[in-house]
């Protein structure tokens, strides 16, 4: 059933009867306050009504005689909902307490002084001013809580997937590849709960998140209190994640915010905050709210920007690329999903590094020199420098000519490791493939880096 309430003579609605409730919980509508539907006779005070008497007995305490009742009637003053008067409306009057007071007492002065902070604007209407007593009940608008919010999730993200990068290849190395190949996109989806949670925490710490804080906003208990608890905070966080954000969900996630945005819009509690929280704006300030959007918008520009190189780099991962042996000079064609980067080698030396990121496979080109001997000699002293760390078995000839092949384990791990070698006058150079997600003995067989490396030393044409 459609409700209607009279706000200083303008008709406004229509609502359902929870939302007459929501807007009598955060005193945005007294038990004064003239409503209709159809089938009443005439317009007729909220606490007269069959279907809203019970509001009045669980009403909450009326504000200090300080700060005085708000008139109902909002209009938009840029993204903030801000009282058109300041007093209460009287049913059957056009006029509010605060336009009585005008008429009382003697006091010549006051009464100029009155007539002067309420001369008539341009529009002949008289050009009333927020009390600063007031201040605190103008409610926040759509836009600056969608930016608020979008501040607050962004950067928490951020800073998460941050330290999940830097922290997990020490932690699990296998699961941070596995990670690192996942869309940024997907990655906020499955850690928005994490985010809310840490929000939460925030929140409860230090009074508010640090969007809010941005705009000068802050969500506040309608039951009086000062401020929630870490329950109270998580429960609504849970809440926005939920109805507001429908839970991250691409498409739903739309029809929610929608929903919000237009209650909020009309001066209504969200429907994650109806009968728990009003979102009050404890500034009006234009310049602070369009600067809170410019750096809103200036942090999606700047991780935008992060994902697309990210990306680029995903996606080199995918195509074949060119490297060029610094020893040799000789350029060859790097298969696709290998990464080049110098290493240096438990003997100092520098090795040339590549990592396949999908399955974490692991392959180091080196070379030593050595005069007057051949491959069964510089086998045999290999397998000796490396039996300390990775006794290899018996070496044989691999398919690619010219090639001598061992495979072993490393100690004390168990990593698969594969060592092939070939000689090209006095220098040997040997590739050593290490499987470090593995424990299982096998034979390590990448063809076509082989190839490709060996082609880089004059190996195999």
């Amino acid at each position: 059933m459609d409700w209607y309430y009279s706000a200083e003579g303008a008709v406004v609605g229509p609502h359902s009867a929870d939302e007459i409730e929501s807007l009598f919980a955060s005193r945005q509508i007294t038990a004064e306050t003239l409503v209709w539907r159809k089938g009443l006779a005439e317009w007729t005070p909220l606490a007269d009504t069959p279907e809203f008497a019970h509001l009045i007995d669980d009403a909450l305490p009326p504000p200090l005689p300080a700060a005085r009742q708000q008139a109902t009637a909002y209009a938009a003053d840029g993204d903030v909902l801000v009282a058109d008067r300041v007093g209460d409306y009287r049913p059957g009057s056009d006029r509010t307490d605060a336009d009585e007071s005008y008429r009382a007492g003697d006091d010549e002065s006051q009464r100029a002084g009155d007539d002067e902070s309420h001369r008539a604007g341009d529009d002949g209407e008289p050009a009333f001013t927020l009390a600063p007593a007031l201040a605190a009940h103008a409610l926040a608008g759509p836009w600056t809580r969608y930016f608020a919010r979008s501040i607050d999730i962004s950067i928490i993200a951020t800073v998460l997937l941050t330290g999940i990068y830097w922290v997990l290849p020490w932690v699990n190395p296998k699961l941070y590849l596995q990670v690192y190949f996942v869309d940024p996109r997907a990655m906020v989806f499955l850690l928005l709960p994490v985010v809310v949670v840490i929000n939460a925490v925030i929140i409860t710490l230090t009074g508010n998140s640090l969007g809010k804080a941005i705009f000068a906003i802050r969500a506040e208990p309608v039951d009086g209190r000062p401020r929630f608890g870490l329950g109270g905070n998580l429960k609504r966080e849970f809440r926005v994640w939920a109805q507001g954000l429908g839970l991250g969900i691409p498409l739903i996630n739309i029809f929610t915010m929608v929903s919000a945005y237009r209650a909020v819009l009309a001066g209504t509690p969200a429907p994650y905050d109806t009968k728990v929280a009003t979102v009050r704006a404890h500034s009006q300030n234009r310049l602070r709210r369009t600067l809170g959007i410019l750096f809103g918008l200036a942090l999606y520009a700047v991780i935008t920007a992060v994902n697309l190189v990210d990306k680029r780099a995903i996606d080199a991962l995918e195509l074949p690329s060119a490297w060029t042996n610094p020893t040799t000079a000789i350029a060859t064609t790097i298969p696709a999903g290998w990464q080049y980067e110098a290493v240096t080698g438990p003997d100092g030396t520098t090795l040339f590094g590549f990592t396949y990121m999908k399955t974490g496979l692991t392959a180091f080109l080196g070379v030593e020199t050595a005069d007057n001997i051949d491959m069964a000699t510089y086998t045999a002293a290999l397998a000796r420098g490396m039996g300390a760390t990775t006794p290899l078995g018996n070496w044989s000839t691999a398919s690619l000519p010219g090639v001598w092949t061992a495979s072993g384990q490393m100690a004390p791990d168990g990593f698969p490791t594969t060592v092939y070698a070939a000689q090209t006058g006095n220098q040997f150079w040997r590739i050593v493939y290490i499987d470090q997600f593995s424990t299982t003995p096998r034979e390590i067989i990448e063809p076509e880096l082989t190839q490709a490396l060996f082609r880089s030393v004059g190996v195999g044409g």
